[in-house]
């Protein structure tokens, strides 16, 4: 029997089996009114209505409903089961890029990071390979704008082996983007007391906003400008829902990571210059 997903007040309970449901009506635990959804349902409905876990349903018959979403809130790719799931991650594109309010707001602090790296891979790595192939033709069209004076020893070849590289460990890059990305935002929350929910709940939150935001990269000519300015607009949205915080605080932790980058590679850049002029490599 599929688990029931059980929200109240747009805060998930989590997943739980009937026979924990029931009870939890009976103490108390859940209301008639919490939302609730299992498979194959295609809407959320109270638990008032779900008359097997109810002893009395006429005691729970007048209750007032809650409005009701048409479609369950959370991303699809979080319900289901697999790694390679094509319609579960579309429908959790569209979700995302159309309500990221309400999707990240029904979107659980917890449940592993898993699912949530598994479709930032999955989405970063198909639409990197679209990406690529666009740079690809540029190189072969203007080889020095990617090469430089190295161009003129590279072959159509070597220049499309070289590019399948990129996309073989693209993943890698994929995963180490999303958990430094987390550690820098988060960071910055925890510096601007916005920090309400633990660091996965961070990683989790950015894996789907930049999962999303990557199918962007097949936009041609433009794709490469338009996922970068979406991923921190979603990013931020994503965080300011999943942390249940202010919107100023999430703006300021990214202006903080910001700086803090920015200050690091300057920081870096002058202990480098210094030491080459300590060992007379430049004038």
């Amino acid at each position: 029997m599929a688990l029931i997903h059980i929200n109240r007040d747009r805060e998930s309970l989590g997943k739980f089996t009937e026979v924990e449901v029931a009870e939890g009506l009976r103490s108390g635990r859940f209301l008639p009114g919490d939302l609730a959804w299992q498979e194959p349902m295609e809407t959320w409905m109270p638990l008032s209505t779900f008359a097997r876990l109810v002893d009395d349903p006429a005691e729970v018959e007048q209750t007032p409903l809650p409005a009701i979403p048409t479609t369950p809130p959370e991303p699809a790719w979080e319900r289901g089961e697999g790694f390679f799931r094509p319609g579960d991650l579309l429908a959790s594109v569209r979700q995302i890029l159309a309500e990221p309010v309400r999707t990240f707001q029904a979107l659980p602090a917890e449940g592993g990071l898993s699912k949530p790296i598994q479709m930032a891979v999955l989405s970063g790595w198909s639409t990197g390979a679209v990406a690529l192939a666009y740079q690809f033709i540029a190189a072969l069209i203007n080889p020095e704008m990617f090469f430089g004076e190295a161009a003129k020893s590279l072959t159509a070849p070597l220049m499309a082996v070289a590019f399948a590289g990129a996309w073989i460990v693209m993943p890698v890059f994929i995963i180490l983007g999303v958990f430094l990305s987390a550690a820098s935002f988060h960071l910055g929350l925890v510096l601007t007391g916005g920090a309400s929910k633990p660091f996965a709940a961070t990683v989790r939150a950015l894996a789907y906003a930049m999962a999303a935001t990557s199918v962007l990269q097949i936009v041609p000519l433009c794709g490469g400008y338009l996922y970068p300015l979406a991923n921190v607009i979603y990013s931020v949205l994503a965080l300011r829902e999943v942390h249940r915080t202010d919107l100023w605080r999430v703006v300021v932790a990214a202006l903080l990571v910001f700086l803090l980058c920015c200050g690091v590679f300057v920081g870096m850049a002058t202990a480098l210059g210094a030491a080459m002029a300590a060992m007379n490599l430049v004038p």
